[in-house]
């Protein structure tokens, strides 16, 4: 995936959400946060991300099929990451780039279907019976489509080189109290095995 001089990757979809908080300082961004979107549908995260009063945004939605939309050049703060802290650093939106993920989260079970928070039920094999790296029981996530995970890996790949990316963290690892994504489905620390040859960068 190629990144132009406006701070967009070519030939994706482009719809600028006005939630933003103009350039990064310098030498940054060097870190991505990676979401699931926990909703319906690629577009109803997108309307969520672009609405005035709904005060959030991300860089990047990936849908199911691998599709992806950018909201934000990448020298922009978007409003991703809330309350958080990683080491010395508090308040992750003025550090990183925000990857939504088009994934319902966490599912309930129930006489053997699986369903979301929002009432949609899911095949057993959209389903990933695993522990959360901050719980201690088993529960149950939705998978994510082979598609995404291959283009969340060739983005940050592509980020990494044209912005030295240092760090990349899930929201549940900056905000472990209030955060759970992208959960146990999304395989971070093999990603970041492969990019940087250790599982935390």
């Amino acid at each position: 995936m190629e990144i132009g001089p406006n701070h967009r990757f070519k030939d994706v979809s482009y719809i600028e959400s006005p939630n933003q908080s103009g350039p990064f300082a310098p030498e940054l961004p060097d870190t991505i946060v990676i979401h699931y979107t926990a909703g319906a549908s690629t577009e109803s995260a997108i309307r969520t991300l672009c609405d005035r009063k709904r005060k959030v945004s991300a860089h990047l939605v990936v849908g199911r099929d691998g599709a992806v939309t950018q909201l934000l050049p990448f020298n922009i703060v978007g409003w991703h990451a809330g309350r958080s802290a990683w080491g010395e650093r508090t308040s992750l939106n003025r550090y990183s780039i925000g990857i939504e993920i088009d994934n319902a989260g966490q599912l309930s079970e129930r006489d053997g279907c699986y369903e979301s928070w929002f009432g949609r039920t899911y095949p057993a094999e959209e389903v990933l019976h695993g522990t959360h790296r901050n719980h201690s029981e088993a529960s149950y996530w939705h998978r994510y489509a082979d598609e995404q995970l291959e283009v969340v890996e060739a983005i940050c790949a592509a980020l990494i080189q044209r912005y030295g990316i240092q760090y990349i963290l899930g929201h549940e690892e900056i905000a472990p109290s209030r955060k759970i994504d992208p959960g146990p489905a999304f395989p971070l620390d093999s990603m970041r095995t492969r990019l940087y040859g250790s599982p935390l960068a």
